[in-house]
Protein backbone atom coordinates (compact mmCIF):
# COMPACT_ATOMS: atom_id res chain seq x y z
CA UNK A 1 0.00 0.00 0.00
CA UNK A 2 2.60 2.53 1.13
CA UNK A 3 4.64 2.06 -2.50
CA UNK A 4 1.40 2.09 -4.43
CA UNK A 5 0.69 5.94 -2.48
CA UNK A 6 4.52 6.52 -3.33
CA UNK A 7 4.23 5.72 -6.64
CA UNK A 8 0.83 7.80 -7.15
CA UNK A 9 2.24 10.74 -5.18
CA UNK A 10 5.40 10.36 -7.51
CA UNK A 11 3.61 10.65 -10.58
CA UNK A 12 1.43 13.48 -9.74
CA UNK A 13 4.50 15.13 -9.23
CA UNK A 14 5.87 14.78 -12.58
CA UNK A 15 2.25 15.40 -13.83
CA UNK A 16 2.11 18.82 -12.41
CA UNK A 17 6.01 19.89 -13.57
CA UNK A 18 4.32 18.89 -17.42
CA UNK A 19 1.13 21.08 -17.18
CA UNK A 20 3.21 23.96 -16.51
CA UNK A 21 4.55 24.03 -19.82
CA UNK A 22 1.54 22.73 -21.85
CA UNK A 23 0.40 25.91 -23.33
CA UNK A 24 3.68 26.41 -24.78
CA UNK A 25 5.68 25.75 -28.04
CA UNK A 26 8.47 23.80 -25.72
CA UNK A 27 6.22 21.16 -24.26
CA UNK A 28 7.19 18.83 -26.55
CA UNK A 29 10.72 18.84 -25.74
CA UNK A 30 9.66 18.95 -21.75
CA UNK A 31 7.42 15.64 -23.40
CA UNK A 32 10.28 14.05 -24.98
CA UNK A 33 8.62 14.49 -28.45
CA UNK A 34 11.73 15.96 -29.98
CA UNK A 35 14.70 13.83 -28.15
CA UNK A 36 14.01 11.10 -25.92
CA UNK A 37 13.34 11.56 -22.01
CA UNK A 38 15.71 8.57 -21.07
CA UNK A 39 18.64 10.84 -23.00
CA UNK A 40 17.79 13.89 -21.17
CA UNK A 41 18.43 15.03 -17.74
CA UNK A 42 15.87 16.46 -15.98
CA UNK A 43 15.28 18.06 -13.18
CA UNK A 44 12.29 19.33 -10.93
CA UNK A 45 12.46 21.60 -7.91
CA UNK A 46 9.15 23.36 -6.21
CA UNK A 47 7.95 23.47 -3.05
CA UNK A 48 10.65 25.02 0.14
CA UNK A 49 13.83 23.81 -2.08
CA UNK A 50 12.58 26.33 -5.00
CA UNK A 51 11.08 29.33 -2.57
CA UNK A 52 14.64 29.85 -1.33
CA UNK A 53 15.77 31.32 -5.25
CA UNK A 54 11.59 33.10 -4.74
CA UNK A 55 10.13 30.35 -7.45
CA UNK A 56 7.66 28.25 -7.21
CA UNK A 57 8.75 25.86 -9.90
CA UNK A 58 12.31 24.97 -11.48
CA UNK A 59 11.95 22.68 -14.42
CA UNK A 60 15.19 21.80 -16.52
CA UNK A 61 15.83 19.74 -19.07
CA UNK A 62 19.97 18.78 -20.19
CA UNK A 63 20.90 17.05 -23.44
CA UNK A 64 22.83 16.87 -26.15
CA UNK A 65 21.13 17.23 -29.72
CA UNK A 66 21.87 16.75 -33.79
CA UNK A 67 21.91 20.36 -35.49
CA UNK A 68 18.52 19.31 -36.99
CA UNK A 69 16.84 18.77 -33.35
CA UNK A 70 18.87 21.49 -32.07
CA UNK A 71 17.13 23.89 -34.80
CA UNK A 72 13.75 22.31 -34.13
CA UNK A 73 14.03 23.37 -30.73
CA UNK A 74 15.66 26.74 -31.09
CA UNK A 75 12.47 27.46 -33.26
CA UNK A 76 10.40 26.22 -30.65
CA UNK A 77 11.54 28.80 -27.74
CA UNK A 78 11.92 31.80 -30.44
CA UNK A 79 7.98 31.11 -30.93
CA UNK A 80 7.20 31.11 -27.54
CA UNK A 81 8.80 34.42 -26.68
CA UNK A 82 7.77 35.60 -29.96
CA UNK A 83 11.21 36.48 -32.04
CA UNK A 84 14.39 38.03 -30.78
CA UNK A 85 12.57 41.66 -31.04
CA UNK A 86 10.15 40.71 -28.63
CA UNK A 87 9.83 42.70 -25.39
CA UNK A 88 10.09 39.60 -23.15
CA UNK A 89 13.20 38.81 -24.30
CA UNK A 90 15.49 39.55 -21.98
CA UNK A 91 19.20 38.99 -23.33
CA UNK A 92 20.57 36.91 -25.97
CA UNK A 93 23.31 35.78 -27.84
CA UNK A 94 24.58 34.29 -31.05
CA UNK A 95 27.39 31.74 -31.84
CA UNK A 96 28.47 29.72 -34.98
CA UNK A 97 24.70 30.37 -36.36
CA UNK A 98 22.79 28.68 -33.66
CA UNK A 99 21.32 31.00 -30.73
CA UNK A 100 23.64 30.44 -27.57
CA UNK A 101 21.53 31.41 -24.51
CA UNK A 102 18.11 33.40 -24.68
CA UNK A 103 16.06 34.44 -21.45
CA UNK A 104 13.10 35.58 -21.90
CA UNK A 105 10.03 36.58 -19.49
CA UNK A 106 6.74 34.95 -20.25
CA UNK A 107 3.03 36.27 -19.84
CA UNK A 108 2.41 36.06 -16.11
CA UNK A 109 0.29 33.20 -14.19
CA UNK A 110 -1.72 34.26 -11.53
CA UNK A 111 0.81 36.19 -9.84
CA UNK A 112 4.01 34.70 -10.54
CA UNK A 113 6.63 35.19 -13.38
CA UNK A 114 7.53 32.81 -16.07
CA UNK A 115 10.71 32.56 -17.45
CA UNK A 116 12.08 30.46 -20.15
CA UNK A 117 15.64 30.41 -20.74
CA UNK A 118 17.94 28.66 -23.34
CA UNK A 119 21.52 27.67 -23.91
CA UNK A 120 23.01 25.69 -26.66
CA UNK A 121 26.85 25.09 -26.87
CA UNK A 122 29.35 22.56 -28.52
CA UNK A 123 31.13 20.72 -25.96
CA UNK A 124 34.87 19.13 -26.65
CA UNK A 125 33.76 16.35 -29.12
CA UNK A 126 31.51 18.98 -31.28
CA UNK A 127 28.56 17.70 -29.85
CA UNK A 128 25.41 20.24 -29.43
CA UNK A 129 24.64 20.52 -25.66
CA UNK A 130 21.04 22.30 -25.03
CA UNK A 131 19.64 23.60 -21.36
CA UNK A 132 16.23 24.27 -21.39
CA UNK A 133 14.64 25.65 -18.28
CA UNK A 134 11.20 26.95 -17.00
CA UNK A 135 10.44 29.20 -14.16
CA UNK A 136 7.83 30.29 -12.64
CA UNK A 137 7.67 32.57 -9.29
CA UNK A 138 7.88 35.91 -7.74
CA UNK A 139 11.35 35.94 -8.76
CA UNK A 140 12.83 39.07 -10.41
CA UNK A 141 15.16 39.36 -13.83
CA UNK A 142 17.62 40.85 -10.98
CA UNK A 143 16.94 38.07 -8.34
CA UNK A 144 17.53 35.47 -11.01
CA UNK A 145 20.80 37.42 -11.95
CA UNK A 146 21.66 37.27 -8.48
CA UNK A 147 20.70 33.24 -8.31
CA UNK A 148 23.09 32.65 -11.17
CA UNK A 149 25.72 34.97 -10.55
CA UNK A 150 25.97 37.13 -13.33
CA UNK A 151 25.50 40.57 -14.26
CA UNK A 152 23.56 41.67 -17.12
CA UNK A 153 25.41 43.19 -20.65
CA UNK A 154 24.37 46.84 -21.21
Amino acid sequence: MKRLLLFILLLSTSLLSVIAQKDLNVASVFDGKIIPRKQMVETVVKGEQAQRYKLSLFHSLKMEAGDEECREIEELVLKDCGGLNAPSVQEYGMKEGYLSYLITKLPSRHDDQVYLCYQCYRNEEGKLCITLVYMEGPATMKDLYKMFKTEKKK
